[in-house]
């Protein structure tokens, strides 16, 4: 592919990327009149989100009311929404300028992000999850204007019971571009690191001690792009490219942590705006944390240890005190348990069974429990900078705890308990809820562990400036050129990234996953009704399979009456044309022509093709044939 086609969005694609970033301007508009006027700007985009998921989730659950009808009211309230905190600002004053603020640096994020997004926009689907829950589930909500219900037709995803704060996002966008947004996911996941930015920079800003117009300079705007994302330690471009919910994790865990922090701060504060300070951030903490805990199953721990770390900061900060905290606890956690029990009402009446679970205690590892261990630490050096960071700021913590000194201490506390306390619960959960297998290879340990990292860079990023202003600013020749070097150095990288990496970023681009979307395209169009489909795929794991579900129900609303994957190795001949009799399969798909297959199908078949064949009387016929695309083996496809 060219240069110019790596960032080249199709027309679809295009209309999607407006949806997508009007979906999030509606988010901005409600979370901006929600949050009050005393309120943290930057956070306004995921409090309109969590509000929005609150409303979905609640009245799509025990209305249960159409989700078009909630899309329609949702962005006829956020038109008012948008005027009322304009002019709230106008009036009071409180607030405006930092609000005019945010919107310029959000502005220069992504203007020097454009690159970026056009890459990200320009991308299909390609990952495991994405085809065996995140997409099906995103494109269920579009297809049937409804979470799954037992009156519904039953979802064709693996793990239906997740979720919806992601899928929610992608059905507003699908709605507004007229058809369903496939890359909304992974636009969503861009959309809400650049998003964050302006929070990482503001926690900067507030290190140096710089004034406020700092953040709206184009060189912070490229220091806060860089920091959220390749200095971050944990930017993983097939999570966050991708429509999986571990990005979209990080980022609002971040964003509630953040809050969290700043609500303990204007505790401690003094002044006339001290009291709507603090509610305002409650509230603004309260809407985010119901995103976050209808974001992943497990979000719960990551929100309970969240609170844990805040408490213990607050009883040990002098100033705060828990009793302050105590006070505003009813407020920042009535809509995150009101999200939480409606949606464990919604899995139990309609869904059980269909999420990941903790297994009975027969079950448990404990026998391997430090052989799992061992095998955590071990993964962990390997990621070196991520392992070292947190550890590291988990031993501030400590010396917090000891001796506390105010903001910076407040942070590390909360980022620090969220650390330990995770990595603790997910050896757990390898010993309680993980096979054997798995289990004893950490499996996605380093995955899970991201969900930390922007946490933990922000706290890293406020120490740094912090030493930065106290050490090295004050060593600095007036006129020295390095202050005037970093900007530039910051927006070139930031421009120069995604034409740098294409080919690392544009990891959509394998011709075999290609090869399998154009056949499953081409199968949902061609198969009739009434079809018992095999997918015949020696050496295989599962992912061609997965693909070719996901297109066949992708289709028009109709349906098959079954599809079938076989493991072909280690059967012979004959008992794999057993098997087919046995299923009454009708067609079948050959990914791969191998000799066992061809005995058992009684025909030979070009190799370096995948073939399309229809049973009638007497064997089968040929009907179709795909050759490769510049490749011979259809798993070989290294990163």
């Amino acid at each position: 592919m060219s240069l110019i086609g790596h960032f080249t969005p199709s027309g679809e694609q295009f209309i999607g990327l407006l949806a997508v970033a009007a979906t999030f301007v509606m988010f901005a508009a409600i979370g901006g009149l929600v949050g009050g006027a005393r309120r943290f700007s930057p956070a306004d985009p995921f409090v309109g989100w969590g509000v929005v998921n609150v409303v979905v989730t609640t009245l799509g659950v025990f209305g249960p009311v159409p989700f078009t009808w909630l899309f329609s009211s949702i962005w006829l309230a956020a038109i008012p929404c948008a005027y009322l905190s304009w002019r709230r600002g106008i009036e009071q004053g409180a607030g405006v300028s930092a609000f005019d603020s945010t919107w310029r640096v959000w502005g220069r994020v992504g203007a020097l992000s454009l690159p970026f997004i056009m890459l990200a926009a320009s991308m299909a689907a390609s990952q495991w999850d994405e085809f065996s829950q995140w997409l099906p589930n995103a494109q269920y909500i579009f297809r049937y204007d409804s979470f799954p219900r037992n009156d519904l037709p039953p979802s064709p995803s693996s793990f239906a019971a997740y979720p919806y704060a992601l899928p929610i996002i992608t059905y507003f966008a699908s709605r507004l571009a007229g058809g369903f947004v496939e890359n909304a996911g992974s636009l969503s996941n861009l959309f809400l690191l650049l998003f964050y930015a302006p929070i990482f920079l503001h926690l900067v800003r507030r290190g140096l001690k710089a004034g406020p117009g700092w953040t709206t300079t184009w060189g912070a705007a490229g220091l806060g792009i860089l920091g959220v994302t390749v200095f971050s330690t944990t930017f993983v471009q097939k999570l966050v490219l991708t429509a999986y919910a571990d990005s979209t994790t990080a980022v609002t865990l971040a964003v509630v942590a953040v809050l969290g922090w700043k609500l303990l701060d204007a505790s401690a504060a003094k002044g006339e705006h001290q009291g709507a300070d603090v509610r305002a951030l409650s509230w603004q903490f309260a809407w985010t944390a119901a995103a976050l805990l209808n974001t992943k199953q497990p979000n719960l721990v990551l929100f309970i240890l969240l609170l844990g770390g805040i408490a213990l900061a607050a009883v040990r900060d002098p100033e705060t005190g828990i009793w302050k905290l105590a006070r505003q606890l009813p407020l920042m956690l009535t809509p995150a348990v009101v999200i939480y029990l409606t949606w464990r009402y919604q899995v139990s009446v309609h869904m059980a069974g269909r999420e990941f679970s903790i297994r009975s205690f027969d079950q448990w590892l404990i026998g391997h429990a430090f052989d799992i261990l061992g095998h955590m630490i071990y993964i962990a050096t390997k990621k070196g900078a991520y392992f070292t960071m947190m550890p590291v700021l988990s031993g501030f913590a400590i010396y917090g705890l000891w001796r506390f000194r105010g903001g910076f201490d407040r942070l590390v506390i909360i980022a620090g308990a969220v650390f330990v306390g995770y990595n603790l619960f997910l050896w757990f959960a390898y010993i309680a809820s993980f096979g054997k297998d798995e289990a004893l290879f950490a499996a996605s340990y380093w995955r899970y562990n991201i969900h930390l990292g922007l946490l933990g860079c922000t706290s890293a990023a406020y120490g740094i400036a912090i030493l930065w202003r106290r050490h090295a600013a004050p060593r600095l020749k007036e006129g020295s050129v390095l202050p005037r070097a970093l900007p530039v150095i910051a927006i070139a990288l930031v421009l120069a990234a995604p034409v740098v990496f294409k080919e690392k970023l544009r990891f959509d681009l394998k011709p075999q996953k290609q090869h399998m979307r154009m056949v499953g395209r081409e199968l949902a169009r061609i198969l009739p009704d009434n079809t018992k489909l095999a997918i015949i795929d020696p050496g295989g794991v599962g992912f061609t399979d997965l693909v070719i579900r996901y297109e066949l129900t992708s289709a028009v609303n109709r349906g098959l009456s079954g599809t079938y994957k076989f493991k072909v190795e280690g059967m012979t001949p004959e008992k794999l044309r057993q098997t087919i009799e046995k299923k009454a399969i009708t067609h079948a798909w050959v990914h791969r022509t191998v000799p066992g297959v061809e005995a058992a199908l009684g025909m030979k078949l070009a190799a370096l093709n995948s073939h399309y064949l229809i049973y009638k009387e007497g064997g089968w016929e040929l009907i179709r044939s795909w050759p490769y695309d510049g490749y011979e083996n259809p798993h070989d496809m290294p990163d």
